[in-house]
């Protein structure tokens, strides 16, 4: 799944804080206005029974114990549950929309209780032999809640959107100048490290920024080149002290009165400077590859001939292994190119499948034009490459099986990619399961005409 980007988060955080606000705005306000709305209305039960209290006591020559009537009641209380009680807790007056004395509980406070599945808020007055209980149904102050609520539904929404709104244009503000960086920093790469992040505006977090990342830059191109120039140093001035060996040990191995032990051992000293050489030669070509000095001598000519001479190559280095080796080539492949490093590069495919293959095993070397370009594929019937290898195989000195018994110095399939990528194209490992590893080397776009040169 695709991660969401820096500025929808900010959209999706500011809306969904705003969104959590504004619900307990509303809660907190629908508690506070219903609590207000209570208290009133404690007041208002308060108010009218000490007008019922009033009218009674003011009305001459009635006995309150034993007559109270509906004309005693004020008009405020005619809707309420009304219960009149006497001295004894004998009902008095009973209101007409209560068929049951029901308002009595032992609770003398204001409070609110459920009668008849609904709430009321209950009040008990007092005045002489007099009890009042007074319930007034809530239904008016829950309807409020609920038309608050109703109002939400359509204020949050819009509210939302305003803020997502503002949130996107914000991100985009703040989020300018870090894209600004990003496409700034993709351009400086290996060959281009001299290149610096432009520095605008004030000095603010993001010049500050920029100015660490330039310094960045700065330690990392020093630092680079001066790897570079010391793999390039040494490696030039390897080959010389090596020539000088390997002529050497030539000349001793040439001369008479050798026993054979000693000839096979100054024979295994030959091939090990045979090894070194190999060695310095694959570094230097590393290491122009990383300053983009690498400098190829591109020629017309046929890729067909050059693979035709990877499968001899690999045809005498399987003979001991006893190896099937097969190819699956075109009758020709125009190329423009450095034909010597593309040669290298499918040398070193070509050894690595034959060295990492099993007995009586087979090798596949196919050829074909690959959208713009040429695709060789080199395949082999060895064991696979771990899964968890498979990302590192690219590594310089990384050994993908890891087996030390193999020679080899892990720069074979790097040298590869690096000469791949020269020529616009690139190496991949296409397929890895038990009994079969591939690697498909892709080059840049063909002639456009078959026409060969004699090189």
């Amino acid at each position: 799944m695709k991660p969401w980007s820096l500025r929808w988060k900010l959209v999706m955080w500011a809306a969904f804080f705003a969104f959590s606000a504004s619900i307990v705005c509303v809660w907190a306000t629908w508690i506070l206005l219903r609590h207000q709305e209570v208290q009133a209305l404690d007041r208002r039960l308060a108010t009218d029974a000490q007008e019922l209290f009033r009218d009674i006591e003011n009305f001459q020559g009635v006995n309150k114990r034993r007559e109270v009537t509906e004309r005693f009641v004020p008009l405020a209380l005619r809707d309420r549950l009304v219960e009149v009680r006497g001295r004894d807790g004998e009902i008095l007056y009973l209101s007409p929309n209560l068929n049951t004395p029901v308002l009595k509980d032992g609770i003398d406070a204001f409070h609110t209780r459920e009668i008849a599945g609904r709430p009321v808020r209950v009040g008990v007055f007092r005045d002489n032999e007099l009890t009042l209980h007074v319930g007034a149904d809530l239904k008016d102050i829950e309807q409020l809640g609920w038309e608050i609520a109703r109002s939400q539904v359509i204020v949050i929404p819009a509210v939302l959107l305003l803020i997502a709104a503002g949130s996107w244009l914000l991100g985009s503000i703040a989020l300018t100048p870090i894209e600004q960086i990003r496409r700034a920093a993709e351009h400086i790469t290996a060959e281009r490290l001299d290149e610096r992040i432009p520095s605008q505006g004030p000095g603010d977090e993001i010049g500050r920024l920029i100015n660490v990342l330039n310094a960045t830059f700065e330690r990392l191109q020093g630092s680079f080149e001066q790897a570079a120039r010391f793999s390039a140093d040494a490696s030039h001035q390897l080959k010389t002290p090596i020539a000088v060996l390997r002529a050497g040990i030539d000349e001793i191995l040439a001369k008479d009165g050798i026993s054979p032990e000693q000839r096979d051992r100054i024979a295994e000293l030959l091939q090990q400077t045979r090894r070194l050489t190999s060695v310095a030669e694959n570094l230097l070509l590393l290491s122009r590859a990383d300053t983009g000095r690498l400098a190829l001598r591109a020629t017309n000519f046929d890729l067909r001939k050059v693979v035709e001479g990877s499968l001899e190559d690999a045809r005498v280095l399987a003979e001991k292994s006893n190896l099937e080796i097969e190819g699956r080539l075109p009758d020709t492949l125009p190329m423009t190119g450095d034909r010597d490093m593309i040669s290298l590069a499918l040398q070193n495919l070509v050894e690595n499948a034959v060295k990492y293959n099993r007995p009586g095993g087979k090798i596949l070397l196919s050829a074909e034009r690959f959208r713009d370009g040429v695709q060789i594929c080199v395949g082999n019937s060895g064991q696979g490459i771990p899964a968890e290898r498979a990302p590192h195989i690219f590594k310089r000195f990384y050994r993908a099986r890891g087996d030390e018994q193999i020679p080899g110095h892990g720069l074979g399939l790097s040298i590869a990619r690096e000469l791949a990528r020269a020529h616009g194209g690139e190496l991949t490992l296409t397929e890895s399961r038990e009994d079969w590893t591939q690697f498909c080397l892709q080059l840049g776009k063909p002639l456009p005409t078959p026409t060969v040169s004699s090189s």
